[in-house]
């Protein structure tokens, strides 16, 4: 078939190709269609069938499958999983079947798996997402590759692949679950389809067509959005984005950094997730809002802090000190100072303690530290982690911010006696 000849070399496909084989037009079309095209690519192939347990007929879509992959000379392969049929059993079935698909292409070393969604599974799906709610992602529909998964039917209509398999004498099997209009895609399907494609005759041809458009709007508004989260985002450890240049942003802009970057954090966003984070920005300093997966997100006067249920190791990336002789230059306060020797032999790198205090350079007196690191504008999610040179319950220095008045360097003071010490490691306020 034309079409999947010129996906073939559109997509870039290479290496060995899976690809699905239920017995049902759509796949039986697809391994058709990749067998004759093996010949001129050269291309090795392979089909698996994958048996839910929820259906009798499905052993004799077995056999059926085994013999026309044995009459086309494609290695068959057959994966039995169980379903948990207590929940949601459509999704349930499916993460079954991407794990055997999954298992089948490391046993035969297949690049890309090829699956048989055609226009008119577009045209479902992309409804199904508008009524959903969903937005850009979701109504672009399905991609034609998104490695590993090829789909190089998703510009042929099914009533094509049928007529194509009667053209060869090549028959099929019915899958009879596919009659029950329990299921959302099943009722579109045989209800609501016909009566759109009666009035509106290019309907399906037409939403497949929008599809593409928004999934090229989603592409380009992706490559933005990663633009924005290198310049103004954290990579570390700790997750957030610079307040005041996401606020300045447009809404649709908003949303979709907030969605690209948890989504780095395995957090999926609905909608009204975006927009409770979108509300903070409007709120005083220390409001938050709960988030998917026991994540929450925070605002603070400079940033969007989003905090996950487990707390990062404290010492974790902590870094180190080093010292060279001093030659009279007291340092910059920040990564670099002077120390009396004998005290800097003492002290220790650390994070935070309950009862640790300091008497801040130019101050009298002493104050909590943690009063201190709110004078500093140090946020709330940084204190537990930050790099601190200590001794005992005093605090020498919060590297990065500020110094003890005991590390001051006064005139007459014997150079020999302080060492120049250099904090090396990441800073959580690193942007």
């Amino acid at each position: 078939m034309r079409e999947v000849s010129e996906s073939f070399d559109r997509c870039g496909i290479s290496g060995g190709i899976l690809t699905g084989l239920s017995g049902g037009a759509d796949s039986v079309a697809l391994l058709r269609t990749l067998a004759a095209l093996r010949l001129e690519k050269g291309f090795p192939l392979a089909a698996v069938y994958v048996n839910h347990g929820l259906r009798e007929s499905a052993r004799h879509e077995e056999a059926f499958c085994a013999n026309l992959c044995a009459s086309l000379d494609v290695p068959f392969y057959i994966r039995r999983v169980r379903v948990n049929a207590s929940g949601n059993t459509e999704a349930e079935a499916r993460k079954e079947r991407y794990a055997a698909f999954d298992a089948v292409m490391r046993e035969t070393g297949s690049g890309v798996l090829a699956l048989a969604h055609h226009q008119d599974d577009q045209a479902e799906t992309v409804l199904l997402h508008l009524l959903y709610g969903a937005g850009l992602s979701g109504l672009g529909g399905m991609r034609e590759y998104r490695p590993p998964v090829w789909r190089p039917f998703l510009r042929v209509r099914r009533e094509q692949l049928r007529a194509a398999l009667r053209e060869l004498g090549q028959n099929w099997r019915e899958d009879e679950s596919n009659a029950d209009d329990a299921y959302s895609r099943n009722y579109l399907r045989a209800t609501v389809f016909p009566l759109l494609n009666a009035r509106f005759p290019e309907a399906v041809s037409a939403m497949g067509r929008a599809a593409e458009i928004l999934q090229g709007e989603n592409e380009y508004l992706n490559i933005r959005a990663e633009e924005w989260i290198e310049k103004n985002a954290s990579k570390g450890k700790h997750r957030f984005l610079m307040l005041d240049p996401f606020a300045n942003l447009h809404p649709a802009m908003q949303r979709h950094i907030l969605r690209a970057y948890l989504e780095k954090s395995g957090i999926a966003l609905a909608f009204d997730h975006t927009e409770r984070i979108r509300a903070l920005l409007q709120m005083p300093a220390g409001s938050a809002c709960n988030l998917p997966c026991g994540w929450h997100a925070l605002r603070t006067e400079t940033r969007v802090h989003f905090l996950s249920p487990k707390h990062p190791d404290a010492q974790a990336g902590l870094g180190g000190i080093s010292d060279s002789p001093f030659c009279g230059d007291v340092g910059d306060g920040f990564l670099r100072q002077a120390i009396p020797a004998d005290l800097l032999k003492k002290a220790r790198l650390r994070t935070r303690l309950p009862g640790d205090f300091i008497a801040p350079l130019g101050m009298n007196g002493k104050m909590k530290l943690k009063d201190y690191m709110i004078s500093r504008d140090i946020d709330r999610p940084f204190r537990d982690s930050w790099p601190l040179l200590c001794d005992g319950n005093e605090v020498l220095w919060v590297i990065g911010t500020g110094v003890s008045e005991r590390l001051r360097v006064k005139p007459g003071d014997d150079p020999i006696q302080y060492r120049m010490a250099v904090y090396s490691g990441d800073l959580p306020d690193a942007l």
